[in-house]
């Protein structure tokens, strides 16, 4: 999915860190993930600042 392959490139761009696609992947569609993503973009904090994973890699969302 090319959609997804950008999303996970702008987001490394952004936060200078990859995005945690195995722990997220596993529950979430590629869908649900862009979206992740994308509003992690936008509101400027990453996944573990919106609550989407802890620092342990519990999913809280």
């Amino acid at each position: 999915m090319k959609e997804l392959d950008k999303a996970l490139e702008l987001y490394e761009k952004t936060f200078d860190d990859s995005f945690p696609t195995i722990p997220l992947l596993m529950d979430k569609s590629k869908t649900e993930v862009v979206e992740i993503i994308n509003k992690c973009i936008s509101e400027g904090k990453d996944v573990y600042d919106l609550g989407y994973l802890s620092l342990d890699n519990d999913i809280i969302y």
